[in-house]
């Protein structure tokens, strides 16, 4: 405001306040000192007989009404208003009436003002505050008080001798009012030159909203600049005053980045005196790639020292300069990225944060390695597949060796049992999976467990042949058959190479049946072994006897008597008749012969016939009969 138009409000008020200093009633009767001001006001009649004489004394006394419900009063001339609000003081005067005036008493209130420090100890005053009709400031040190109106004029700029702490008081007061209101006191700290601002930190909060932290002085005006995708061509965006932050929206974040600068403002002189450091955001973009997040972003290098990563809000890796990729990621998972550029000031810019789901295109390797292992109640497969593809679910098909596959079971781990295998219609398996990244395997390669046949033939040996293991794709290094006796002791175990056939025809007295395995062991390591199913061969009771015999006492001592000699047999009974069907001999220890005599004759030379009831090892009953002759020497 100019000192000119200052100083005429200021007579114009003043004048308006001497010519109005005392106050008429409506009929000119009587006249007070206040009719208007903030509470409490007190308003005393200064004159009753302005027009007429001797009222209002105890002669001709008035009553006074003060119009704020106390009780009326007797030439009582002054009264204090306790409540804001519109009151009518009425005087009555005997013989002549009332006469009345209108008192307004307003709320006490402190106004509201702003101070701004200046270069030089100076200080502006701004009264923001309208609810007065002009401002009284009071700056504390001596000097006059100096009154301003409301409005845009309630600007006033004062220098003070001396730098450091003070107070401002303003207060209230309306035109033809009582100066009784309440003064608001605000420290201040007069300095002689405005400290220089920073912006500590700026954070992209989305696609169009920037927040900036800022270390600022109480009481000094700060003009805020932005610059887009540079930092020279800077312009006012706002005024920051009283303030540690601010938000700005109505940007463009994810086209563009932008550069901020705080100015101190001397508003005393109208100009910027001194400038923060610049701080720039970054303009982020992520790209998802297969097993791949690309982050790639813009801004002004000047003054940067590097970026830190964050991920998930925690930092991942700090590089010089843009792009970066995270490959140590896991598809489906989503990932949130922000880029912190660190000034080297300290201070320090965020950029928008990006996230998105990672995913991944590449095909999961087939499974071509499972191992079989037949049991009594199916077929366990269990497998190894690529660690690099982490399985979702397994998904399990069977077909008879000649035929086409179909589903049969899911499972999400590497192991599967199908009970419903078995030798009589064996199968085979494929094993294909979905990972966890949505992508479905490669078919895998077909398994076949082994099986294992074999038969019993003529002289007690045993041939045992087997299908070639499928399953493994670098192949069977060679077989073992395990031979088991029945209580499930290992007997022995052949080494067959690659051959799957085996000719057992090892003589062993003691065990007739036998449990034979044949287990595959592949050219790679860490497969286990797979596992035929188990086959039972039991020989067959084998009975030997000579078709003639000498009983002549002549020798030698194996021919004088009958004997039979037998194989695998836990009892045995038998008996010799003649040619008549006499019996002549019985026998229940095989170790027994018949030395050609009956009730201790001899039995002449001929053709006599044996029955043999035995029970072999394995507890089956049979019956053997031959025939032999009966020899004497000459």
């Amino acid at each position: 405001m100019g000192a000119w138009l200052r100083t005429w409000f200021i007579v114009l008020f003043i004048g308006h306040r001497v010519a109005s200093a005392q106050h008429v009633s409506q009929l000119g009767r009587f006249q007070v000192d206040n009719r208007k001001g903030c509470v409490s006001l007190t308003v005393t009649i200064t004159n009753a007989n302005l027009i007429t004489t001797g009222y209002c004394t105890g002669l001709n006394p008035c009553e006074m009404n003060w119009g704020d419900g106390t009780p009326v009063q007797t030439n009582v001339f002054t009264h204090t208003y306790t409540q804001a609000g519109t009151y009518t003081l009425t005087v009555l005067y005997q013989t002549i009436g009332p006469d009345q005036i209108t008192i307004t008493v307003r709320p006490n209130q402190p106004p509201v003002f702003e101070l701004y420090s200046c270069n030089g100890n100076q200080v502006q005053v701004r009264v923001t505050d309208t609810f007065y009709d002009a401002y009284i400031i009071n700056y504390n040190d001596a000097s006059p008080e100096v009154q301003v109106p409301k409005g845009t004029l309630a600007v006033n700029n004062h220098t003070y001798s001396t730098s450091g702490a003070k107070t401002i008081s303003v207060r209230g007061k309306d035109v033809s009012a009582a100066d009784n209101c309440i003064s608001a006191n605000q420290a201040f700290t007069a300095v002689p030159v405005l400290p220089v601002p920073a912006i500590t930190e700026l954070r992209v909060m989305n696609s169009s909203s920037i927040e900036q932290d800022f270390a600022t002085a109480t009481n000094v005006a700060y003009r805020l600049e932005i610059a887009t995708n540079n930092n020279t061509t800077f312009q006012l965006v706002q005024n920051v005053y009283n303030q540690s932050n601010a938000a700005l929206s109505g940007l463009r974040t994810d086209d563009n980045y932008y550069c901020f600068r705080l100015g101190a403002f001397d508003r005393c002189a109208g100009n910027v005196t001194s400038y923060s450091n610049i701080i720039c955001s970054a303009d982020l973009d992520l790209t998802l790639l297969s097993l791949e997040n690309r982050l790639t972003w813009s801004t002004q290098p000047s003054g940067i020292s590097n970026f830190t990563i964050q991920r998930n809000n925690a930092p991942l890796a700090t590089v010089s300069s843009s792009p970066y990729s995270d490959t140590n990621v896991s598809c489906r998972t989503t990932y949130c990225y922000r880029v912190r550029s660190n000034y080297a000031n300290g201070s320090r810019s965020l950029s928008a944060e990006k996230c998105g789901e990672t995913f991944s295109s590449a095909i999961p390797a087939a499974i071509q390695n499972t191992t079989a292992v037949v049991g009594t109640s199916g077929v366990e497969l269990t497998w190894i597949q690529d660690p690099a593809f982490t399985p979702e679910s397994y998904t399990l098909f069977k077909r008879p060796v000649s035929g086409l596959l179909s589903p049969i079971g899911n499972t999400t781990v590497n192991q599967f049992t199908d009970n419903n295998y078995t030798t009589a219609e064996p199968s085979c398996y494929r094993i294909n999976y979905r990972d966890v990244c949505g992508n479905n395997s490669n078919p895998g390669l077909d398994v076949c467990p082994i099986v294992l046949t074999g038969s019993l033939n003529s002289d007690n040996s045993i041939s045992l042949s087997w299908s070639a293991y499928e399953g493994w794709l670098n192949g069977v290094n060679h077989y073992e058959v395990d031979k088991f006796n029945t209580s499930g002791t290992l007997i022995q175990t052949f080494n067959t190479g690659t051959t799957t056939l085996l000719l057992d025809d090892t003589s062993d007295p003691a065990n007739q049946a036998y449990r034979y395995v044949v287990r595959a062991v592949a050219n790679d390591g860490g497969l286990g072994m797979a596992v035929s199913n188990e086959l039972v061969i039991i020989k067959e009771p084998k009975l030997y006897y000579p078709t003639a015999f000498t009983p002549d006492g002549q020798g030698p001592a194996e021919n004088e008597m009958f004997k039979v000699f037998g194989q695998y047999l836990s009892s045995f009974e038998m008996r010799i008749f003649n040619r008549w069907g006499e019996l002549l001999f019985v026998t229940r220890d095989i170790d027994s012969g018949w030395d050609g005599r009956y009730q201790g004759r001899e039995q002449p030379e001929g053709t006599y016939v044996f029955v043999a009831r035995i029970t072999d090892m394995m507890g089956r009953n049979f019956t053997r009969s031959g025939s032999v002759v009966l020899l004497r020497k000459k």
